[in-house]
């Protein structure tokens, strides 16, 4: 009978444990289970999908109510909308924010297209506090989905970077308590997603969350009018904030890019600068020559004092005035002068080609002198 007894209580005592086991297996974290939400959010996700089809998208920002009051394409006039434009259109961004969203809504947003035709240089992703609320997820929950989001970014696109935002600070519980709770709650997702930082290889942690209280740590209503969501002023400190890191974050993606067009135009520039100006001494040397008469005259000064007289007596003022004559003198008697020292060496022909050019005038102004 002992035995009987003992051998019940024992099946009695596992059939309890595989009933518990089963109910913490059907257990599962809505925080990573990918939901899809109401027909109008679908379509807001649509739109996002044909933004991501056209491409061209380097910076994504991404999460929930607070990152839809961005603006941007497919947004309203939020407090960001200014800022968003003037600071982060033209780093090329796009704005899939949603408000209302939780991490399983953004996993479920990315494994069905959001991702399709981009893979931006960087995501600035911060979402979570709608898990927040109440009991609907605990703060590990919370960490598990939105270490979910960032999976799926890399599953989706590898050589992105992720700048992972702390979850903002909030104060809208119904009691103290309550807003203890969720405190405590939001600090504690922040403390575990803060490991996901890698060092910012593909993810970098940033807690900017103490830039929205002041001296007292209270959240100022210009800033946080609904204790939640931000102001434009507001919008300007989360700017200041991340700007700086956004843009070395950009540039580190497109350093490689920028290199080799600096190493190549210094080639392609010392090429051509090498090469042209020595047919440019040559022309240069070449084209005065017989163009400017004045410089052998110059040469040829000490050839005019060997025969003083003609020269002064020729007056050398009428000369100048004079060069119709000399081009007659080329079509009628010069051109045997020309012919002869052609016949001579090559050194000699330098050398007479020079006096020739100049007994032509010489004689022009004997011709002169003896009517």
């Amino acid at each position: 009978m002992k035995t009987l007894k003992f051998a019940l209580l024992c099946a009695i005592f596992s059939s309890l444990v595989s009933v518990a086991s089963a109910q913490e297996s059907k257990k599962e974290n809505s925080a990573t289970k990918p939901s899809p939400r109401d027909k109008g959010w679908e379509k807001r996700h649509e739109a996002f999908v044909g933004i991501a089809k056209r491409g061209n998208v380097d910076l994504l920002f991404l999460g929930d109510s607070i990152t839809d009051a961005w603006g941007g394409e497919g947004h309203g006039m939020g407090g960001g909308h200014k800022i968003f434009t003037s600071k982060f259109v033209p780093m090329k961004a796009a704005n899939f924010g949603i408000g209302g969203d939780r991490t399983q809504h953004v996993i479920w947003r990315l494994q069905n297209g959001e991702l399709d035709g981009i893979k931006p240089k960087v995501v600035q992703l911060m979402i979570g506090t709608n898990n927040s609320n109440g009991s609907d997820n605990t703060a590990e929950e919370i960490a598990d989905g939105v270490k979910g989001i960032i999976d799926e970014i890399k599953k989706k696109s590898p050589s992105t970077k992720v700048l992972l935002l702390a979850v903002f600070p909030r104060n809208t519980g119904k009691d103290d308590g309550a807003k203890k709770i969720q405190k405590d709650k939001i600090d504690k997702v922040n403390s575990i997603i803060s490991k996901l930082d890698d060092g910012g290889k593909s993810v970098k942690f940033l807690d900017i969350g103490s830039k929205f209280k002041d001296a007292s740590g209270a959240l100022p209503k210009e800033l946080m009018p609904d204790q939640l969501h931000l102001s434009e002023k507001g919008y300007e400190i989360w700017a200041n904030a991340v700007e700086g890191v956004i843009t070395s974050m950009l540039k580190g993606d497109s350093a490689k890019a920028v290199e080799p067009t600096k190493k190549v135009e210094p080639a392609t520039a010392a090429k051509p600068t090498s090469g042209t100006p020595e047919p440019t001494k040559t022309v240069k040397k070449v084209e005065p020559a017989p163009a400017g008469t004045p410089e052998p005259v110059k040469k040829g000064e000490p050839v005019k004092k060997g025969e003083p007289e003609p020269t002064k007596k020729g007056e050398p003022a009428p000369a100048p005035k004079n060069p119709e004559p000399v081009k007659e003198t080329k079509k009628g008697e010069p051109a045997p002068a020309v012919k002869a020292p052609a016949k001579s060496s090559k050194t000699v022909v330098k050398e007479e080609v020079v006096e020739v050019k100049k007994t032509p005038i010489r004689d022009f102004f004997r011709k002169l002198l003896n009517r």
